[in-house]
């Protein structure tokens, strides 16, 4: 290597050393003088001070188009300072006491090591913009949405909550926005009941969800966070709804056919032990009719009296039925045909 180097034209070597000089003359020279150089950070959150000068009034604030946070804050001072400085030494404030009638307060910037040795720091916002309302509180029926289905055979046959009602509050319009609070559950392939304790989500006029940043940004507070919920969860079976025959019937009638209900089977739920004991719904006779019938019947009847404690119907639109009883003249006996006959005879024997 040092033969190469020797080989080299001598002005080229000439010229290399030269540089390499130069560049140790200039750092040498920069580190000695301590030259003022800049330092940028970015994303810088804004403290907001004295917010109670606006809340013991009676009113609330936002911060508008994110202006809490400074894109980027520019620090100038000697390089023996910036390079002792990091990014959370830089300090932004905005002080509520000097707010503007629009709603824009100045932010100040120092930092929280060598202030008085910074020579220039400046953002690239001037200000936070505030928007200023009447405090609001408003009660919210709150509701349990359900994620999933049970697993096969099995079905979600109610939801109960510790307490079904929820006070928001916040600034004045983003509170009237709010139009539903919910408890969201999964039982997606449950066999068993549930016990949890969800988030409440709030949503919107148009059904969107306000996530939790939105609600920290918009200053939105609940009276509590969660709520406990229970989801029932039972097995199901297909039970058979039968008639009773002995509807009263008027002198000269019979019944052409055995009553039937329409539909003939329902799906039911409840506990195993007590799914396992019955296998049909019964609709008793004086029910279908409490009075001697001479004609056909089609009557609706309410399945949910009959069904045993613990046994429920999952749909409630399964507990309409309809029964039908056909009902026929009955056939005359057959001595009275008999009798019939002989008298017609007799009659046309005579002169």
């Amino acid at each position: 290597m040092i033969e190469r180097i020797k080989n080299l034209d001598p002005n080229f070597r000439l010229k290399v050393i030269s540089l390499l000089l130069a560049m140790v003359l200039w750092y040498m020279i920069n580190y000695f003088s301590d030259p003022a150089i800049r330092m940028t950070v970015n994303n810088v959150s804004v403290q907001i001070l004295h917010g109670e000068v606006i809340e013991n009034r009676g009113d609330v604030y936002t911060v508008l188009d994110n202006t809490d946070v400074i894109p980027i804050v520019t620090v100038t001072a000697k390089r023996s300072v910036i390079d002792k400085l990091e990014s959370k030494n830089v300090i932004a404030t905005a002080d509520c006491r000097t707010m503007e009638e629009d709603g824009s307060i100045p932010i100040i910037l120092t930092t929280d090591k060598y202030s008085s040795s910074i020579e220039r720091i400046t953002g690239s916002i001037p200000s936070v913009l505030l928007r200023v309302e009447p405090l609001e509180t408003k009660s919210l029926s709150l509701e349990v949405d359900t994620e999933g289905e049970p697993a096969e055979g099995y079905v979600l046959c109610e939801t109960n909550m510790e307490q079904n009602q929820v006070d928001l509050s916040g600034p004045q319009s983003y509170v009237n926005s709010v139009e539903r609070a919910a408890a969201r559950v999964d039982i997606s392939g449950s066999e068993r009941s549930i016990n949890s304790y969800p988030a409440i989500t709030l949503y919107d006029s148009e059904g969107k969800e306000i996530t939790a940043e939105e609600m920290q940004q918009h200053r939105l507070h609940l009276n509590i966070s969660s709520v406990k919920v229970m989801a029932s969860i039972y097995p199901t079976k297909e039970l058979a709804v039968t008639c009773g025959r002995e509807v009263p019937l008027a002198d000269g009638y019979e019944l052409g056919s055995d009553p039937t209900a329409e539909p003939s089977s329902v799906l039911v739920a409840g506990a195993a032990g007590i799914l396992q004991e019955i296998d049909t719904i019964e609709i008793p006779a004086s029910d279908i009719a409490s009075l001697p019938v001479s004609s056909n019947i089609h009557k609706q009847i309410d399945l949910k009296k009959y069904l045993p404690e613990g046994v429920i119907l999952p749909e409630e639109s399964d507990a309409a039925v309809t029964v039908y009883v056909h009902v026929v003249k009955s056939a005359p006996a057959k001595s009275e045909t008999a009798e019939t006959a002989e008298t017609a005879e007799t009659a046309q024997a005579a002169p």
